[in-house]
């Protein structure tokens, strides 16, 4: 890591690249937990770390709404699953990652004594029958080569059976303030707050507020349910990212394109294995409108099935209920080693979380049933 400016904003490129270049799969967050809570200290704040990594900070006081930020740390990943006797090493997926992009990449094994490099191996392309050349391999038939010829040689490098491994960091700028690279998911989500933070520490008048970075997002999205626990938020804001469909292949799916602004869910219900998705509170839709129109940055629309994001089981957290709003970074190929957005949106991003969050305190969260009823 670089050292940062005293104003994360004036270099949000070095700032994503560094938090990009961590290895941290779902459960295996620890390096980036570090880093964040030395960031953190180093600006005069006492973060707290639970026993699941996730690290926090207070800020803010006073009356009025309680209000919890997030974003996640983790990305997915693969696992060791097993070592053959030839020295390569099967593999199980550690999240949603898409399979078909895995043969032919750079892999990082994270074992205890330091990373290992590995290519996920690929048949070679003159030796492919026919029928093969058009087929998406499932992960079972994937296989790591670390360059061992046989058990032993992988156990002098350190591997065991459930080491993480991680997409091998790639960092590509693009074309109009685009970059290409690893882990955008969330580290754009995890760039933002960070800026935040140096917002709000400068802005004494705002309510209580707690800034937290969770785990394990990728894995189960639950981390966040103890982040509720400890800080019994009213209001939590979650940051992640959202997917761009400004592609020639998802062209229509939804209208959320780079360079665009940020995006505010409407509806995400993953639809698919976990039955979690979130419908953001009223007053929070409300709120984010006017904390966009406040801080001049341009709004994009999302419905969507087939995401989940930490925010999915929050709104139940509480015996009171906790309002919530999911907040999207554009981001193109999500959960490819490619990942491509734009930093301009990422900038929208820190400009309508302050508006939003020097606000939140005072939101009325009431549904109205004490309202009138319409007339018949």
């Amino acid at each position: 890591m670089t050292s940062w400016p005293d104003n994360l904003e004036d270099d949000l490129g070095g700032v994503l690249h560094d938090l990009c270049a961590v290895p941290a799969p779902s459960g295996h967050e620890d390096r980036l937990s570090a880093l964040i809570t030395r960031h953190l200290i180093s600006r005069g704040l006492d973060p707290v770390t639970d026993r699941l990594g996730q690290v926090a900070v207070s800020l803010g006081t006073g009356d009025g709404n309680r209000v919890l930020v997030t974003a996640h740390l983790d990305q997915l990943g693969l696992v060791v699953a097993s070592i053959e006797p030839t020295g390569y090493l099967r593999v199980q997926r550690l999240g949603g990652v898409p399979e078909r992009v895995l043969p032919g990449m750079q892999i990082t094994v994270m074992t205890r004594n330091g990373d290992v490099p590995a290519v996920v191996g690929v048949k070679s392309h003159h030796l492919t029958p026919p029928e093969e050349k058009y087929r998406g391999q499932p992960v079972t038939e994937l296989y790591l080569d670390v360059g061992a010829r046989n058990p032993s040689e992988v156990a002098q490098l350190g591997i065991r059976v459930g080491d993480p491994c991680a997409y091998g960091f790639t960092w590509q700028l693009l074309a109009s303030d685009r970059v290409a690279t690893t882990s955008l998911d969330d580290r754009f989500g995890v760039a933002a707050l960070l800026a935040l933070v140096d917002r709000l520490t400068a802005d004494p008048a705002i309510g209580p507020v707690a800034i937290a970075f969770s785990t394990q997002e990728e894995f189960h999205v639950r981390g966040t349910l103890a982040l509720a626990e400890r800080f019994n938020p009213d209001i939590v804001i979650n940051v992640d990212v959202s997917p761009a469909t400004d592609t020639p292949d998802l062209a229509g799916v939804s209208p959320v394109r780079l360079g665009g602004g940020v995006v505010l869910s409407r509806l995400s219900f993953h639809g698919r294995g976990t039955l979690g998705g979130l419908i953001p509170h009223p007053a929070l839709v409300t709120a984010v409108e006017s904390a966009a129109a406040t801080a001049g940055v341009d709004l994009q629309y999302e419905a969507i099935i087939g995401l989940i994001t930490d925010a999915a089981f929050l709104p139940m957290a509480s015996a009171e209920g906790i309002a919530a709003v999911g907040l999207g970074i554009p981001v193109r190929y999500t959960h490819s080693p490619v990942e491509t957005g734009q930093l301009s949106d990422l900038s929208a991003t820190i400009r309508l979380l302050h508006a939003l969050v020097s606000d939140a305190a005072s939101l009325d969260l009431g549904r109205g049933i004490n309202q009138p009823a319409p007339p018949p």
